[in-house]
């Protein structure tokens, strides 16, 4: 084994890269009012413990789409599942607050979830 090669860190995932003019609409879970029904982020913040949930900075993707600070790169640079887990949260707080859905929700909460808490009831829309 060579031991003079520099580690690399292991390849994790596809990334995105965007900008701020190009970003994510990530606003959509924080415009949504607070709910104390269960949705995908207050379960994260619940069962994993404060120290390791600071760690993770789940919001780490949503700072810099939400917020400008010139020492942020942009263009900015973020795993492909880390858009979808952004997806999935605004999705479960939609839900959690209005007790509804849509047909392309349940398809994404298909494709991207196991069966979980989340109930879906067909939007009129």
């Amino acid at each position: 084994m060579d031991t003079n090669k520099a580690t690399t860190e292991p390849e994790i995932g596809p990334q995105i890269e965007t900008t701020k003019q190009l970003a994510l609409a990530a606003a959509a879970e924080g415009l949504l009012p607070p709910t104390d029904e269960p949705h995908l982020f207050s379960d994260l913040k619940e069962f994993i413990p404060p120290e390791e949930f600071k760690y993770l900075d789940f919001n780490m993707v949503v700072n810099w789409l939400k917020h400008y600070k010139p020492e942020d790169p942009d263009p900015f640079s973020f795993l492909e599942s880390e858009a979808a887990n952004l997806i999935l949260r605004a999705i479960t707080k939609f839900i959690a607050v209005y007790h509804q859905s849509t047909k392309r929700m349940e398809a994404f909460l298909e494709l991207y979830t196991a069966a979980g808490p989340y109930q879906l009831v067909e939007s009129p829309y």
